[in-house]
């Protein structure tokens, strides 16, 4: 595929500042893309007053389901996207002004499905972090991410990071679309669309020339990074990502949560030891201060078994439902 045509979608929840600064380093790019919409999932009209009033040339699109639909929105914009490649950007991915450039440059190889950018936190060193670990989906079913990392060159990678990816919107399609039911905080969903694509033979390739500024802006639907919410989602959908894309069945999901459970393990000799006061592995004995951080340690790892356990009937909703729309499952 010569140069082809770029649908670009913006998805959004009550961030309308963020949308506005997204669309203006847009509009900065020096090859404009074919179109861009924005999919608003707002309980206010503030980002559709935005849009109307300064970007006429942008599609503003309604998802009514509210907030933990970020899949769902994209979906929207999929099937509304006339583009050759639909390239989802969050609203707090500011992109640099030849990012769209890069990004389709690896789309010249037609054994290519999708193509993701990478993510530049502001974070020092994030650029040499995990070099080998970019976007990798590992035998326990684990994913890596270090998508901050620059490997100088475009690398192939199992997955992609939703902030900045893009896909042929012919192979999306013939998959049945963005699959929803990943709520919460939305985790996995963005690798429930990358795996599957990858299972359908064509290649994920990460372009780091392809740059955004990710500026992580707040949650607007409650909890922050990393909460007690955010780990009961990611592991709940974790389940349901692998359960979806491989079967109940399947060796990966085994393994991800005989993983899961070690680690609950460890959390749980980490809070004995704080509660007993006994010294660590270095002989350090803690402190009366990190022996109160024991409760704290202790909620978070039942709040993960929880979400894991939760993942499993989640999964079986799920599936019936993706049989239902004529989406195949394993």
């Amino acid at each position: 595929m010569v140069n082809p045509s770029v649908s670009v979608v913006i998805i959004t929840y009550a961030r309308p500042h963020f949308v506005g600064e997204c669309l203006r380093h847009l509009a900065a790019l020096r090859t404009a893309p074919h179109e861009v919409l924005v999919v608003d999932a707002s309980p206010d009209p503030r980002t559709r007053t935005l849009v109307s009033e300064d970007f006429p040339d942008v599609r503003y699109l309604r998802n009514d389901l509210g907030p933990g639909t970020m899949p769902e929105s994209r979906q929207i914009g999929l099937l509304q996207a006339t583009g050759d490649v639909v390239a989802f950007i969050d609203d707090d991915a500011y992109v640099d002004p030849d990012w769209l450039d890069e990004l389709v440059r690896p789309y010249a190889d037609p054994s290519v499905g999708g193509v993701g950018g990478r993510a530049s936190n502001g974070i020092d060193g994030e650029e040499s972090r995990g070099l080998d670990l970019i976007g990798r989906f590992l035998p326990d079913g684990r994913l890596t991410g270090y998508f901050g990392a620059d490997p100088g060159r475009s690398i192939d990678v199992d997955h992609l990071l939703g902030a900045n990816m893009s896909f042929r919107r012919s192979t999306l399609l013939a998959l049945g679309g963005i699959r929803g039911n990943y709520p919460g905080t939305c985790l996995c969903e963005e690798s429930d669309i990358s795996l599957r694509v990858r299972r359908s033979g064509h290649r994920l390739v990460f372009a780091p020339t392809a740059v955004v500024r990710h500026v992580a802006a707040p949650y607007q639907t409650g909890g922050q990074r990393f909460d007690r919410r955010y780990l009961y989602y990611a592991r709940r959908n974790h389940v349901v990502l692998l359960a979806r894309v491989f079967g109940f069945r399947a060796p990966v999901l085994r393994r991800y949560v005989l993983t899961a459970l070690r680690e609950q393990r460890d959390y749980l000799r980490t809070t004995y030891r704080l509660v007993r006061g006994r010294p660590d592995h270095e002989g350090v004995v803690p402190s009366r201060r990190r022996r109160l951080t024991a409760p704290v340690v202790l909620t978070r790892s039942l709040v993960e078994v929880v979400g894991l356990g939760a993942g499993f009937p989640a999964a079986l909703v799920a599936r019936r439902r993706d049989r239902a729309e004529g989406v195949s499952t394993p």
